[in-house]
């Protein structure tokens, strides 16, 4: 009987390791296949390391420190409690939140402005001129915007503007090139079919196929515009201001401040630096003939085209973006958040407005730069953020945006020379 049991138990044994073994070979077969995909997965993207990605610039500030900026003692009792249980006071939040704001700034200094920041504010330009320009003229527009980022304390690091922007020309090829003439021209991209799947990933307004296939480049050259803005936009604020007729100094503080605060968001600044900020571009677009004035009282147009008008497209996009948020929510009593997102793409759609208009990040911008002028006000009661309107203060924004909102006829269609068919950059 024990032999019996001995055998039994003996066959078992052989079984267990039989199963053993086979589940280790299917262990080693799947090892050995997933080591052949990542090792085949790698010498299929051997070639990408060939391709041309651009430059990565590394600039270091001066280092700053953190107690002295927030003059904090040495030593606190909340020191001494386990890290969960510590407290910031209101007052301590506070300075949190002014060094987080500061070292934004910090970093808007330090930001070292590229060969692509040029590149893409020319062709931008060309394309709002519907004028297409030849590479000598690029780069000479190039260096023109070196000089004027230069002067407002930008820092360009580029010495060799024609290798550096050959070298670009390379990196972003599927965003612009240069046609079979040598003109720099922005590429279309591929029509696609706005399918139910697509659709929902669309957060907003169901954009149309058509609009899509000219804005989404369009946007992408605005997102590479966008770094060295926070340098135009303040003598841009003064600019425009100025453009709709003579304007009285203390006129001039008041609508410079009440406008950016409606942009704070979009472009961010500290307010209590804001006094210093006005007057060096007030001085800057008086030197540089953006401004003029005889008693330095009342403020006119000064002689220098160019440059107003290179301030005056810097600024539209937001403008025209703040102005559409505005209209929209003038028609709404309340409404969510996402509601006035979707709102504003469908009215920038519809009214054929610049495409950089239709983004849901400058959308949210202007909600948020209205809610700081108290053009909105936050219900916080709400579960989902939502709005409620301040009609008069709604009211006195949008008449401000619209009186210094720049007029330009753009057309943003295939039709405009400087933006180059998907299908044609294909064959060159």
């Amino acid at each position: 009987m024990s032999s019996v049991v001995t055998v039994g138990l003996a066959d078992s044994e052989v079984r267990t390791r039989s199963r053993r073994l086979e589940h280790a070979g299917w262990l080693a077969g799947c090892c050995y296949l997933r080591i052949y995909a990542i090792f085949q997965g790698l010498l299929k993207s051997l070639h990408r390391l060939n391709d041309h990605f651009g430059n990565i610039y590394i600039n270091l500030g001066a280092p700053l420190s953190v107690r002295e900026f927030l003059n904090a003692p040495t030593e606190s009792t909340e020191r001494l409690k386990p890290v969960d249980l510590q407290q910031l006071t209101p007052a301590q939040f506070e300075n949190v939140q002014d060094l987080a704001n500061y070292v934004i700034t910090l970093q808007q200094k330090n930001t070292v402005v590229t060969i692509s920041n040029l590149l893409a504010l020319v062709l931008m330009q060309s394309l709002m001129k519907s004028e297409v320009l030849s590479i000598s003229q690029v780069l000479i527009e190039v260096e023109w915007m070196v000089g004027v980022l230069r002067q407002l304390g930008a820092s360009v690091f580029e010495n060799d503007v024609k290798s550096s922007v050959e070298r670009v020309l390379v990196v972003h090829r599927s965003m612009m090139r240069v046609d079979q003439h040598s003109r720099l021209r922005l590429v279309s991209s591929e029509i696609m079919e706005v399918s139910a799947d697509v659709q929902k990933k669309m957060k907003g307004h169901i954009i149309k196929a058509e609009t899509m296939v000219n804005a989404v480049p369009i946007i992408q050259l605005q997102l590479y515009v966008n770094p060295v803005l926070h340098y135009l936009v303040p003598p841009a604020v003064l600019c425009v201001i100025v453009a709709r007729g003579p304007t009285s100094r203390e006129q001039l503080v008041a609508d410079y401040n009440r406008i950016r605060t409606m942009l704070r968001h979009e472009f961010f600044h500290l307010e209590k630096t804001e006094g210093a900020t006005f007057s060096q571009a007030l001085e800057y677009c008086l030197q540089n003939g953006v401004l003029a004035t005889e008693d330095n009282l009342t403020f006119t147009p000064g002689s220098d085209a160019k440059l107003s008008y290179l301030l005056k497209w810097a600024i539209w996009p937001a403008l025209s973006t703040l102005l559409i948020c505005a209209d929209v929510m003038a028609q709404q009593t309340s409404c969510t958040h996402k509601q006035a997102l979707t709102l504003v793409q469908a009215a920038a759609e519809a009214g054929r407005r610049h495409p950089y208009c239709l983004s849901l990040d400058a959308g949210a911008c202007c909600c948020g730069g209205l809610l700081l002028a108290g053009a909105l006000v936050r219900d916080k009661s709400a579960t989902e953020q939502t709005y409620t309107v301040s009609p008069a203060v709604l009211s006195e924004c949008r008449r401000l945006v619209s009186s210094v909102l720049p007029e330009f006829e753009v057309d943003f269609t295939a039709t405009n020379p400087v933006i180059l068919d998907q299908k044609l950059a294909a064959r060159l």
